[in-house]
């Protein structure tokens, strides 16, 4: 009976296997069935063609009717005929509109292959499905960032070979079509209208295949967000010419309300402190390092008036004093609206302090001081002596966004649909995702803003965040 048992069980897994294959083959056969549009015969069938719209930016006048990205998706369905009229009728292709002139943004399309590729085979590679004969540019992309331009489109269809713009071997999921000409086209579907885009590449597997996308800090912003400074000395130019006025107040009405925000932000425990300078051989300590009290820092900020001029190297020989018996590491945050102004040397007194043994960076802020090129070169040098960044803040929102401590940074990831689907933190594990095309939003103020972002599958995107120049950059690094 075992022996029997055995047998039939063996038959049974050999029959639920060949049942598979059967259905596989079958659906397989089914899927890749030549078919034939416009007089191109796609041997992979229906699956030649873009599945999905990863953006679309019409141009000028385009009519609702005709504006809908999805009629580019899937095989040609206007038999040529695209543009009819714009009311009551059903459209079957989208168009891109036309610029009213050179100085507007171009009209664009791109769509994505899913479940084939596009690649070099012999003949034309790229077809492309325009229905009022209105030429388009051709680009292809391998991760959805750069793009090859590979040529023109206006007939129903176009046939595009790619080989003379790409390397044996490579295979490419995104096409762009744009509009080229900045004509006078007042039809109700204006521009190129596009009805379909196919590939002659291999057909690929389908299915929930899974990438990863990873955040990490870079430069000085690593640093921060790996270890935040346990001491933050704030120096604050209290000279005269911060009483100038400046946008709808003064410099310093301007500098404490961004300074008041900067308190409201700084992590429990820090130990902090306010010097302010005015006036040759004048630099007051307002409050010294300690743990930091919100409303008597606040209050000493709100009290500050100015006068004199700028002893900045006085104010950073002064600054050892303020750092002794703590231990690192240790940040200043200098804000100044111009340079040394008292014959002192700053970049000297940067470098002592260094050398004096304290683990500290100064990052200079110049504030209000782009007719100052000179001024800008001297708070550069100070920021680089302690290997420290330099921030340049010709207005409020620029001041606000330098005085940032990213010691946290919250990200947020949304499909093409525009829903969220994953939310973390800088230096979190990478979220695993379904591959696509994603866009990732960084909470910083104003917010990162970071569109197509390619997930590939079994592959682990990382998008690396940094300050630059007084705000921040966030550059893609695709697997």
């Amino acid at each position: 009976m075992k022996r029997i048992r055995h047998r039939e069980t063996g038959r049974i897994i050999l029959g639920l296997f060949a049942l598979i294959w059967i259905i596989g083959t079958v659906a397989q056969f089914g899927l890749s069935q030549p078919v034939t549009y416009g007089g191109v015969t796609f041997p992979q069938g229906d699956a030649a063609f873009a599945d999905r719209v990863i953006a679309y930016v019409e141009g000028s006048c385009a009519c609702t009717a005709f504006s809908r990205a999805k009629e580019a998706l899937g095989p040609p369905d206007c038999g040529g005929q695209g543009c009819n009229s714009c009311s009551g009728c059903g459209t079957c292709s989208v168009s891109l509109g036309y610029r009213l002139s050179e100085i507007d943004d171009r009209a664009y399309l791109i769509v994505e292959f899913v479940d084939n590729r596009l690649v070099d085979v012999p003949g034309p590679d790229l077809f492309v499905y325009i229905t009022n004969g209105r030429p388009a540019r051709v680009e292809i992309s391998t991760d959805g960032n750069s793009y090859i331009a590979v040529g023109e489109a206006k007939d129903w269809p176009t046939g595009i070979d790619i080989a003379p713009y790409v390397k044996e071997g490579e295979e490419f999921r995104f096409v762009r079509i744009s509009d080229v000409p900045a004509d006078e086209d007042k039809s109700p579907c204006p521009g190129p209208c596009v009805d379909a885009i196919g590939a002659m590449g291999p057909t690929r597997a389908t299915g929930e295949e899974m990438g990863a996308l990873e955040l990490r800090p870079g430069g000085e912003l690593s640093l921060a967000a790996l270890e935040a400074p346990k001491n933050l000395l704030i120096i604050l130019d209290t000279s005269s010419s911060m009483a100038e006025p400046f946008e709808d107040s003064t410099k310093i009405q301007v500098a404490k309300r961004v300074l008041d925000e900067l308190v409201g932000t700084i992590p429990d425990g820090t130990n902090v402190g306010l010097r302010i300078f005015g006036g040759c051989q004048v630099s007051k300590l307002l409050v010294p390092l300690k743990p930091i009290d919100r409303a008597a820092l606040r209050a000493k900020i709100q009290a500050i008036e100015t006068g004199g001029p700028t002893p900045i190297a006085y104010a950073l020989e002064q600054a050892k004093e303020d750092f002794d018996g703590a231990y690192g590491p240790d940040l200043i945050i200098l804000v100044t609206d111009g340079m040394e102004t008292c014959h002192g040397d700053p970049v000297k007194a940067a470098r002592d302090l260094l050398a004096s043994g304290y683990d500290l960076k100064i990052h200079v802020v110049g504030f209000d001081i782009g007719s100052l090129p000179k001024a800008r070169e001297q708070l550069k040098e100070i920021a680089a002596a302690t290997g420290g960044l330099y921030f340049d803040a010709q207005s409020s929102a620029d001041l606000r966004q330098a005085l940032q401590l990213p010691t946290e940074l919250l990200y947020h990831v949304y499909d093409q649909a525009g829903k969220e689907v994953f939310s973390g933190n800088l230096h979190e594990p990478a979220p695993k995702l379904p591959a696509g095309v994603y866009r990732v939003v960084i909470d910083t103020v104003p917010p990162t803003v970071v569109d197509n972002v390619l997930v590939e599958a079994s592959r682990t995107t990382t998008i690396t965040v940094k300050r630059s120049d007084g705000g921040y950059k966030a550059e893609v690094n695709s697997p």
